[in-house]
């Protein structure tokens, strides 16, 4: 949730007191079952949906556009065309008029059960103030990561039975922050916990029952707990979250909606516990702040709620602390669904720490178990490498290098360095490394296009710093338009000093064709294009094929590698840097296919793609869960005009044609990919 100025959360605490003050009714008890999830996916109030059928100006008491009863809402949060972003009338023209639909309740009444085994359990020292809140350490790159684990309090004698007693849960159960719940003041039981995604779930000690004991709180708590399963209909395995929250008197959590990937996937339920005068409690929950109702806090009431509506709860107690069991279950398909990653069950050990960022949890004692960086972005130059970086940067769980092309491994390789040890240490520098040791959730990775290239330089020398091999990331770009932009990119005069300096000088002065024949004149020198007519600018394709993947082409490739690929500009082969089947082949031959993900640039512009597309599969490469961005901004993409006429357009592609074509031929072949994906990736028919 955001932060509420803390002016208007004491004015929202004293509405709220107004409110119960003048008797303010609670909305009737109606069990409509389940919210359907696919009313979660986006907040209710932010995003409203415009309908089909014109204006309509019935609406009930509580000024909720009412729908006909055969409407089943299936078009409520499904379509992001259908999203308004005014703030009044969803629209940026204040003359259209719009019918905006909201879900028909966002309160369930599920059932009422008895929860005096709770109460039982949990009643000693629900009175007593919460700690204050832990400090929270803040590594370098801002990620606000919280420890979780021992009270930072001195130790002193506590009762083993009060569940409350952070000391108690420190030692016995385990620590777990809640930022904002903590700085209100709440105090927490946590039996039940996941991150952010849903990757794992925690179930603590004092949820987990003993086989020999019956009398453990582990074993009591299950069996209490109990009653509100089967009330729901729900099994144990779907449980992703289980918490005792206490509110303390006095206190308002002020009107929001829950924010995370996990909000909707999940039903949330409350069931007030310990609440000692329902009058003096005020929950509340609609789609629109002005149409929330009051929810029925009696104990023992089991209500499910969307909390993608709005929602805001006061303790108006003078003395007692308000405490509701938040119970969140994922519908039974859910892990049959997600398949990469998979939901890992994690039973945690009584006194075990845990490290915490907003969407992240960690075990301390898994700490430094992921190598960094996770991931390398290898190229190709011009091929939307830059705009992949900032969409997987996006992804709470991705931390950003300190500069997006570390070239650690090229142009910044310290050759005074005398140690393999001194230069994986300069290498990390470009890193959050250290930082990042207590967090293996998350992972770091750079986009240096030159690597993919390189190859003679790099590979040997990652090997050597990352001895762990990261992930890898291909991006290609039909070669003819990627080495056109290439020529637009450095000769352009649009840029920093320090870019200007970095793409060179080299081009600025010469034409596209004069370009692109020094480049072939290089690799013909090279001995690389013994099948390419210089003069008729024709390719034999017999030769071509014989010389495919032939010890001469090797041999030949090296040396064109080896000396025409200078560190200091970026102005050089511009052709080769599209002959993506021989830069990819010695890749292929270094590192396990396994570490490979090769894509197009084309595939972010087809309309049955899309960047969503490939930021999803670049995600399920790095064992990252799925995350909708929210800027699809393309990066370092510039207007220019295409330099080509027709000729040379057209002898770069006899050029280029058997290359495609063996490129394709290679990543089905060593790869396993789709034939109809890659048959003739850019055919220029």
């Amino acid at each position: 949730m955001g932060a509420t100025p803390p002016e208007e959360i004491a004015k929202q605490h004293k509405d709220a007191v107004a409110l119960m003050d003048s008797g303010m009714e609670c909305a009737p008890r109606i069990n409509h079952g389940e919210v359907p999830l696919y009313w979660k996916e986006r907040p209710t109030c932010p995003n409203p949906v415009v309908s089909e059928g014109g204006i309509d100006d019935k609406s009930n008491k509580n000024g909720v556009k009412e729908s006909p009863a055969n409407d089943t809402r299936k078009d409520f949060a499904t379509s992001s065309s259908n999203e308004l972003s005014s703030s009044e009338n969803g629209t940026s023209d204040p003359s259209v008029e719009v019918n905006v639909t909201y879900p028909d309740w966002c309160i369930s009444s599920r059932g009422q059960v008895d929860v005096s085994a709770i109460v039982d359990l949990i009643s000693e020292g629900v009175n007593d103030p919460a700690p204050p809140p832990p400090s929270a350490s803040k590594p370098q790159n801002g990620t606000k990561p919280k420890t979780s684990g021992k009270s930072p309090t001195k130790p002193s004698s506590f009762s083993p039975t009060n569940l409350w007693n952070e000391q108690n849960a420190s030692k016995n159960n385990v620590r777990i922050t809640r930022p904002s719940h903590d700085a209100w003041g709440i105090k927490k039981i946590i039996l039940v916990f996941s991150d952010d995604f849903l990757h794992t779930i925690y179930t603590l000690p004092w949820y987990q029952p003993s086989t020999t004991d019956p009398n453990s709180i582990g074993s009591k708590l299950h069996r209490a707990i109990q009653p509100i399963l089967q009330t729901l209909q729900i099994r144990q395995e779907q449980v992703v979250r289980c918490l005792l929250a206490g509110l303390p008197p006095g206190v308002t959590i002020p009107i929001h909606h829950d924010t995370g990937e996990w909000v909707k996937h999940t039903h949330r339920v409350h069931v007030p516990i310990i609440v000692p005068d329902p009058s003096r409690v005020l929950f509340r929950c609609g789609p629109t702040e002005q149409s929330m109702e009051r929810i029925d806090c009696t104990p023992g009431h089991v209500f499910e709620m969307n909390n993608q509506a709005k929602h805001a709860v006061t303790n108006g107690h003078e003395k007692d602390f308000r405490v509701h069991l938040i119970l969140d279950y994922v519908n039974e398909e859910f892990f049959e669904k997600r398949k990469k990653p998979q939901t890992t069950r994690v039973n945690l050990s009584p006194g075990e720490v845990l490290t915490q960022t907003r969407r992240s949890i960690d075990r301390a004692i898994e700490a430094g178990t992921r190598p960094q960086p996770s991931f390398l972005i290898l190229g190709a130059q011009k091929s939307g490498t830059t705009s992949l970086f900032e969409y997987l940067n996006q992804h709470p769980w991705v931390i950003r290098p300190k500069r997006r092309e570390t070239h650690c491994l090229d142009w910044r390789w310290d050759e005074k360095l005398k140690s393999s040890e001194e230069r994986r240490k300069h290498c990390l520098s470009f890193y959050y490394a250290a930082s990042m040791k207590p967090y293996p959730s998350l992972q770091t990775g750079d986009s240096t296009p030159s690597y993919l290239l390189d190859y003679y330089r790099v590979i040997p020398r990652l090997k050597e710093c990352f001895p762990h091999e990261p992930r890898m990331i291909i991006l290609t770009r039909d070669p003819i338009r990627r080495a056109v932009s290439h020529y637009a990119m450095v000769t352009s005069s649009d840029g920093t000093k320090e870019q200007m300096a970095v793409r060179g000088m080299e081009w600025r002065e010469k034409s596209f064709e004069t370009v692109v024949d020094n480049d072939i004149k290089n690799m013909k020198e090279d001995g690389l294009l013994p099948y390419w007519d210089v003069e008729t600018k024709t390719l034999n394709r017999e030769i071509f094929d014989k010389f495919a993947d032939s010890p001469d082409e090797d041999a030949a490739w090296e040396r064109y590698i080896r000396t025409r690929i200078p560190l200091n500009t970026g102005s050089y082969s511009p052709l080769a840097r599209g002959m993506y089947a021989l830069q990819c082949r010695q890749w292929f031959r270094s590192f396990s296919k396994d570490k490979f993900l090769v894509m197009k640039l084309e595939d972010m512009s087809n309309k049955d793609k899309g960047e969503q597309w490939v930021l999803d599969r670049a995600l399920e490469h790095l064992d990252l869960p799925k995350f909708e961005i929210s800027n699809l901004e393309r990066k370092n993409a510039r207007n220019y005009d295409d330099p080509l006429d027709k000729n040379v357009r057209a002898w770069l592609e006899r050029f280029f044609a058997p290359h495609n074509e063996r490129f394709g031929k290679l990543l089905v072949g060593e790869l396993g990919y789709d034939e109809d994906d890659w048959r003739n990736p850019w055919s220029y028919e």
